[in-house]
């Protein structure tokens, strides 16, 4: 065998084991819930994964089309977009919890355990939902509009380039900027970034509860929101634009997010991998003795990358209302968003590909869980699914330390060869 290719299989070894072991555990719970696990395994992964239709783990793969004319086909299931494919909803939410993978990611490569991730996300949403209505209403008084039903189609194609990137670059700099307080406080005053981002967090929360419930609320509504941004800050869906007439992403608010989300991933790796600035980052967390004797400026370093990491959770939350909310509504604030990148970068071990794919997993099994319910079986069934697989997930060390053992005492011993000496 290829060493590569052993080396591959020996990577995704104990992550599929991991999940393997972790739905075996939780199977426990499924029958105390008077269900057959194999059953709701299949529910589950095929509501977080399968196409419309889906009934058994084979479905996920393969699958039956009826075509216009009557007739039926076998088809690659992920490809097979009748009425909507789950996936498209999956990309969507994986969208918001790769970007925040990857700010975490940044900030823990530069040594810095960072979970600012939430509050960072939060005020960055609340910032574009404040901007995606306010921006184009000063730009139509400027221009002596009454309305956006006055402007001319020029004057609104320049908008809808304008006010997002202007959206967007704000919602970074909100991130960045509560980041960077964290990242002061543990450069000036050594306070614990994980002590003060934890803080921050519900600093956030309550100061993004307070908008949303008083100066930014738009109507009486029972729930509290604020308005809704305009149309041209929005970020407009797949389904609604460029590929409307594809029906594999009917359903899902998927869009341009997903394309950024990669390109940020592939940037933030070029960053980390092969600039100067990001091998500072990866010494100054390796050692920072080493970092200071070798003339690596490791504060700097850990304030860029808690600049850096707080833009990227404000992206995120720029993203997840300019493209799929709209607005915020109370209770937001809360969703976890921020914490669920925190784990999709712990579990991918801070690689840019593993925080790819584990993300779509993560947001598959989210999706699933959440849908077992309209199968008859409680929701809090899923979420005791999802922390096992994650529990033994985040064991591989052990299990790669355990695996070693044994084969050392399976591994023959070769007999010892006596010393011969010669007079």
């Amino acid at each position: 065998m290829p060493r590569r290719l052993r080396q591959t299989l020996d990577t995704l070894a104990i992550p599929v084991a991991a999940v393997l072991l972790g739905l075996l555990v939780s199977s426990i719970f499924v029958l105390m819930a008077g269900t057959d696990p194999v059953q709701t395994y299949q529910r589950m992964f095929c509501e977080g994964f399968g196409a419309k239709g889906c009934q058994t783990f084979g479905d996920l793969l393969v699958t039956q089309a009826q075509y216009a004319d009557g007739t039926t086909g076998t088809v690659f299931a992920p490809f097979y977009g009748a009425g909507g494919h789950r996936l498209a909803v999956v990309l969507e939410r994986a969208t918001l919890l790769i970007l925040t993978a990857l700010s975490a990611t940044v900030a823990f490569k530069a040594g810095l355990f960072s979970i600012g991730m939430d509050g960072q996300f939060v005020l960055g949403a609340i910032t574009v939902a404040f901007l995606g209505y306010w921006l184009p209403g000063q730009v139509y008084t400027l221009a002596g509009l009454a309305g956006p039903d006055e402007a001319s189609q020029t004057l609104r194609t320049v908008m809808h380039v304008v006010i997002p990137a202007a959206c967007i670059a704000a919602a970074m700099a909100v991130g960045a900027v509560y980041s960077w307080i964290a990242g002061f406080l543990k450069v000036r005053l050594n306070v614990n970034e994980l002590i003060s981002t934890i803080i921050l967090n519900a600093i956030a929360v309550q100061i993004v509860n307070y908008l949303v419930r008083y100066p930014l609320r738009s109507d009486f509504n029972s729930t509290a929101r604020t308005a809704r941004i305009d149309d041209t800050a929005w970020l407009i869906p797949f389904n609604r634009g460029i590929f409307q007439d594809v029906e594999w992403f009917s359903g899902s608010r998927m869009g341009i997010g997903i394309v950024i989300a990669v390109l940020v991933a592939v940037f933030i790796w070029f960053f980390l991998w092969r600039s100067t600035a990001g091998y500072e980052q990866r010494m100054a967390g390796g050692s920072r003795l080493f970092a200071r004797f070798g003339g690596i400026p490791s504060e700097r370093a850990a304030l860029r990358a808690m600049l850096l990491s707080g833009a990227l959770s404000g992206l995120a939350g720029a993203i997840a209302i300019l493209g799929v909310e709209r607005r915020v509504v109370d209770g937001y604030a809360t969703a976890g968003f921020g914490f669920d990148g925190v784990m999709v970068a712990i579990l991918a071990r801070e690689a840019i590909p593993g925080i790819l794919l584990v993300a779509m997993f993560y947001a598959g099994l989210q999706q699933g869980a959440i849908n077992l319910q309209f199968g008859d079986l409680p929701r809090q069934l899923g979420g005791i699914i999802i922390a096992f697989i994650i529990l033994f997930s985040s064991m591989e060390t052990y299990f790669r330390n355990l695996i070693a053992r044994i084969q050392a005492r399976l591994r023959p011993h070769k007999p010892e060869v006596a010393e011969v000496r010669t007079t």
